[in-house]
């Protein structure tokens, strides 16, 4: 996967930041592990995105014009009806975004701390005349063309609110 980025988390005085480390040039100028390795002695650690905050970053991306493509469940246990359900909710909030609410109410139960039952999003929005997208994985890794302004103006500002609260 080339040109991708990957979310990471530092204990600061006041609280986590989360920074998004670009693989824009991997292979390039260097490697994944050579970047991480550098990343990991710097305090930086990766950052897992559950279901919760997945549904959170579609929400707030939503709510300024941005489409939601898909949801990917890669959970073997779960079976097709279920898969089935959300493919239908999210071609419902293509349709009108207000039925977002929907889908939040028919995973609720996934929603518990820690869970990684969604294993990636996909959205895009209409940018100065072409479409721009971004996949947000639960590992932390963000990739498309619209990865460093999704990360920047939506994901940022949620992941750190989360890992600050209380």
């Amino acid at each position: 996967m080339a040109d991708y980025g990957k979310i990471l988390k530092k204990n600061e005085v006041n609280g986590f930041a989360v920074s998004l480390c670009l693989f824009d040039d991997l292979g390039r100028t260097s490697t994944y592990s050579q970047i991480m390795q550098e990343s990991y002695k710097s305090g930086y650690t990766q950052v897992i995105i559950n279901s919760y905050l997945m549904l959170e970053i579609a929400e707030d991306m939503l709510r300024d014009g941005w489409t939601l493509l898909s949801i990917f469940i890669d959970d073997p246990s779960v079976d097709e009806e279920t898969k089935k359900e959300v493919s239908s909710l999210v071609e419902g909030i293509k349709r009108n975004p207000l039925h977002f609410n929907k889908l939040s109410e028919y995973l609720e139960w996934a929603l518990e701390e820690g869970s990684i039952f969604i294993d990636k999003i996909i959205l895009a929005k209409k940018i100065n005349n072409s479409y721009k997208t971004c996949e947000v994985y639960s590992n932390g890794v963000l990739f498309g063309d619209a990865k460093q302004l999704a990360f920047s103006y939506y994901i940022q500002k949620i992941i750190e609110d989360y890992l600050n609260e209380g």
